[in-house]
C-alpha cells in the first residue's frame, strides 16, 4: 500500500508540473500583449549597465564562484539576451534562488507527514513550484539562448523594416540623420537604442554607431551599422545597392526563422496530441494493471 501511495503521489506531481508548464506557455504571450507603462522615475529605469563592485571573498567561496572565465561567457550570453545585469550578481542570485527553492522542496517533502511545516497547504503545490523553479534556474543557459534567439529574430525584422524604409528615402535630398529619424516609427524592440544613437549622432557619429552596435550585439546589426557608416562617409548609389543586398539577406533569415518556428510548433502539437492517449491509459488501463499486480501478489 505504501508503494501505491508513492506512485500516486509522483503521478500527481508530474501532472501538476505539466499543467503548470502548459499554463505558463499559454498565459505568457498574452501578458506580452498588454500595454506597457512608462517608468515613473528615470533613475529606476531597468536596462542600464550595473556597476561592478568588489564582492567579499567569503561570499564568492560560499557560492563556489571561482572560475572567472565562466562569468565572462555568461556575461556575453546576458548581453546577447538583452539583459544588462552584472554576470557576478546574476550568478549569485541564481545560486541563492536554487538554495531557497531546494529548502522549499525539502519542507514540502516533510509536509506530507507534518502539514504544519507547509502551513497546512497541499504539499504538492510547493513541491512542484520548487522543482520547476530549480529546473529553470539549473538550465538557465538554455532559457537565455532561447531568449537570445527570440530577440535576434525581432531585431532582424526591425532592421529589415529600417533598411526598406531607408531605401525608400534613397532619392531624397535629406541628410542621413534625417532619413534615420524618419525610420524611427518603424522600430519597437530597438527603439530606445536607436533613439540613443540619433541623440548622440551630432556629438560623435562614429561613437554613436559603435555604441548602438555594442548595445544590440547581433551580426545583423553589425552589417547594418557598417552600411550606415559607409553611407555617412559617401552616400552613393553603390552603397544603396549594398543595402539592397543586405535586405535580401535579412528576408532570407526571416523566412528561415519562420519555417523553423512552424516546425517547432508542429512538434509541440504532436506532443499535445499524445496527452489524451496518456490520460486514457491512466484512466482505463491503470486499474487493470493494479488488479493484475494484486493477483500476482496473492499467487506468491
Amino acid at each position: 500500500m505504501i508503494i501505491q501511495t508513492a506512485q500516486l503521489m509522483w503521478i500527481q506531481v508530474v501532472s501538476y508540473a505539466v499543467l503548470f508548464v502548459f499554463c505558463f506557455v499559454a498565459i505568457y504571450p498574452l501578458l506580452g500583449m498588454l500595454p506597457r507603462r512608462k517608468p515613473r522615475f528615470r533613475r529606476l529605469r531597468y536596462g542600464r549597465t550595473a556597476e561592478k563592485r568588489p564582492r567579499p571573498p567569503w561570499l564568492l567561496a560560499l557560492f563556489l564562484l571561482r572560475n572567472e572565465a565562466k562569468l565572462g561567457e555568461r556575461e556575453q550570453i546576458l548581453r546577447a539576451a538583452g539583459i544588462s545585469a552584472d554576470a557576478l550578481n546574476y550568478e549569485l542570485g541564481r545560486r541563492a534562488v536554487m538554495l531557497l527553492l531546494a529548502a522549499i522542496g525539502a519542507l514540502a517533502c516533510f509536509g506530507f507527514r507534518h502539514p504544519a511545516l507547509v502551513l497546512y497547504v497541499q504539499p504538492v503545490y510547493p513541491l512542484v513550484m520548487s522543482l520547476v523553479g530549480m529546473a529553470c534556474a539549473f538550465w538557465d543557459r538554455a532559457i537565455l539562448e532561447a531568449v537570445k534567439n527570440y530577440r535576434r529574430e525581432r531585431i532582424v525584422r526591425e532592421i529589415y523594416a529600417l533598411s526598406n524604409q531607408l531605401l525608400y528615402y534613397s532619392g531624397s535630398k535629406m541628410n542621413l540623420h534625417g532619413k534615420l529619424s524618419r525610420c524611427l516609427p518603424y522600430t519597437r524592440a530597438i527603439r530606445r537604442d536607436f533613439q540613443f544613437m540619433l541623440n548622440e549622432w551630432y556629438q560623435d557619429a562614429d561613437r554613436a554607431l559603435r555604441r548602438f552596435k555594442e548595445r544590440l550585439g547581433t551580426d545583423e546589426v553589425y552589417s547594418f551599422v557598417e552600411t550606415i557608416q559607409s553611407l555617412r562617409l559617401n552616400e552613393t548609389e553603390a552603397y544603396y545597392d549594398l543595402l539592397r543586398a543586405r535586405v535580401r539577406d535579412y528576408k532570407d533569415k526571416i523566412d528561415l526563422a519562420r519555417e523553423s518556428r512552424k516546425e517547432t510548433v508542429s512538434y509541440v502539437l504532436y506532443v499535445i496530441a499524445g496527452l489524451p492517449i496518456m490520460n486514457t491509459f491512466r484512466v482505463f488501463m491503470y486499474p487493470w494493471v493494479m488488479e493484475g499486480q494484486k493477483l500476482f501478489q496473492s499467487l506468491n
